[in-house]
């Protein structure tokens, strides 16, 4: 799996399904095998474990990402400057919680690292979500998006949607969710599903691969890497 190429950043060409779910669920690191999905409990299992938030809390989650999520597509639509690239870094980081998705990411290897470790790495790393959230969101602007429902989770809510190719109506629709919190009176994301597949734990897979084999300075040399890679295809 070590040598397998790396996943395209740019997509020129209509997209299958198989590899719009690539696209989705990339790693930063280029290191992830087949990713599977994960066992999580939901309905209700998680309100007999205490879990779930109100519809009304639902609701306004639901509204809170379909209006950030619409503007993210209406700002890349808009020619490629300097300008749209801020105005895109300010929208994802009004809903996408950089510091939790780190910590959950990291999962033990969190509390082993320096204050000023942990800052650099929140930094890495979302640079990296950022850009690779954008790619995806570039990589399907031909899909339509059906925002299909909410179902409670521990620590907020899960908002579902699914996008389907417009091209391709045969196509089967891929499924996105996102995993929101109450973040003052606003929401924050801190996980992104693709066809059940968690984002952060595709990342959480790869941190704890790297850091085992070649450890912290080599996972912070390999994002460092992939950063500067990026860099040069702009």
């Amino acid at each position: 799996m070590g040598n397998k190429p790396p996943l395209s950043l740019v997509y020129k060409e209509p997209m299958t399904r198989l590899s719009l779910i690539a696209c989705l669920i990339a790693g930063s690191l280029w290191l992830a095998g087949p990713a599977a999905a994960e066992e999580t409990p939901t309905g209700a299992a998680l309100v007999a474990a205490g879990a779930g938030v109100s519809e009304a809390d639902a609701a306004r989650a639901e509204k809170f990402i379909r209006t950030k999520h619409n503007k993210v597509r209406a700002a890349l639509r808009k020619p490629d400057t300097p300008k749209r690239a801020e105005d895109l870094t300010v929208l994802l980081g009004e809903f996408l919680d950089y510091e939790r998705l780190t910590r959950l990411s990291l999962d033990k290897e969190w509390n082993k690292r320096s204050p000023r470790e942990r800052q650099q790495f929140v930094s890495l790393l979302r640079q990296l979500v950022e850009r690779q959230y954008q790619n995806n969101m570039e990589s399907t602007l031909e899909y339509k998006v059906k925002w299909v429902g909410t179902e409670p989770i521990e620590t907020g809510v899960k908002v579902k949607s699914s996008a389907r190719s417009v091209r391709k109506k045969r196509q089967p629709p891929v499924a996105i969710d996102y995993s929101m919190s109450p973040a003052g009176e606003e929401w924050k994301v801190f996980d992104i599903f693709t066809d059940e597949v968690s984002l952060v734990k595709n990342y959480k897979r790869q941190f704890r691969r790297v850091i085992r084999e070649e450890g912290w300075d080599g996972l912070i040399g390999r994002m460092e890497k992939k950063l500067k890679a990026e860099d040069e295809l702009l």
